[in-house]
């Protein structure tokens, strides 16, 4: 009797899983729907986030105000990198010297005798280098710019060396982090090239501008920026993980720059729900898959390996043992 029990048992449940495999046509078909929804999705949102920067930058452009002292967006734009300058060294340097090595650039614009927003712009991106986990020198450089032509190269070095105190390792700082001064002609090519816009007064020898940094790739092309004084250090690092065409290997970046996109109407990175959404539906395609493959499996290693002719035969013969 328990042979026969046993049968009847592997009987269903073969029934079962039969009945379950003839709709699995239909799932398999909606699970690829699926799959391709959530990369129109995801190529969509890159799409939408291209033209917002457009739009962004024709509208500033139209704007008086941000020509005149302001920051006007020219995402994608080379910087001409053969412009010379001199560093807190009285060295004569090119740009290109800082992107030879394939690293993303920060890029600031302050003049050194600045009683206003130029000081806490550099003290901002201090305090964001100390809590970013990506390292100065290895992942990332950093040049400052006088816009003011009057600017030496001595008080270059002297606003360096006052900077470097609010940091970590200042030794490691001093080599990677860059402070030049220019000429008019360079400076006015440079700060055109990027958008940072100002106005002098002769009067009292000061000038009039914005606060922001900005994020190059390894070629000199403007990738990022961020506005205001203040600068998170994930935001931070997630633009030079995509300025660096993705090469620093943290796999928490780059889950979370792909659920973040960069608004260029705020200048910082801010999560992109239709986005997080597709990456949520492809969580769910690779889920129902391998939820219907292990049943397979399972039905493969349990699949009864005698015909149904063979199983009555085998009930007939224990009838007559009993």
């Amino acid at each position: 009797m328990r042979v026969i029990e046993k049968v009847k048992t592997l009987r269903s449940v073969r029934s079962f899983v039969l009945s379950v495999r003839r709709p699995l046509g239909i799932y398999s078909v909606w699970l690829a729907l699926c799959l391709v929804s959530a990369v129109a999705a995801y190529v969509h949102v890159g799409a939408a986030r291209a033209s917002a920067f457009t739009q962004l930058s024709e509208n500033t452009q139209d704007s008086r105000d941000a020509k005149a002292a302001g920051i006007v967006p020219h995402p994608g734009r080379q910087i001409p990198i053969n412009l010379t300058f001199t560093n807190s060294h009285g060295q004569k340097v090119t740009l290109a010297q800082y992107f030879r090595k394939g690293r993303p650039v920060i890029l600031s614009f302050v003049y050194f005798r600045c009683q206003g927003v130029c000081p806490y712009v550099e003290i901002g991106l201090a305090h964001a280098m100390n809590r970013m986990s990506d390292r100065i020198g290895h992942d990332y450089d950093v040049v400052t710019v006088s816009f003011d032509p009057t600017d030496t190269w001595q008080a270059a070095a002297a606003k360096k060396n006052g900077y470097l105190t609010a940091l970590k390792h200042p030794k490691m700082v001093a080599k990677h982090w860059h402070f030049l001064v220019g000429s008019a002609a360079s400076i006015k090519k440079l700060t055109s090239a990027v958008g940072f816009h100002y106005i002098f007064y002769p009067a009292t020898h000061t000038y009039n501008h914005a606060a922001a940094i900005y994020v190059l790739t390894p070629r000199g092309r403007l990738s990022n920026y961020f506005f205001g004084i203040k600068y998170h250090s994930s935001q931070l690092s997630l633009a030079l993980v995509q300025a660096g065409n993705h090469r620093v290997t943290n796999i928490f970046q780059q889950v979370l720059l792909l659920c973040c996109s960069f608004d260029p109407t705020v200048g910082k990175y801010t999560p992109v729900g239709l986005r997080i959404m597709s990456l949520a539906g492809i969580a769910v395609v690779i889920g129902l898959t391998a939820m219907f493959g292990s049943l397979f499996i399972w039905e493969r290693k349990h699949r009864l390996k005698t015909t149904p002719q063979a199983s009555g035969k085998s009930l007939e013969s224990n009838k007559e043992g009993f």
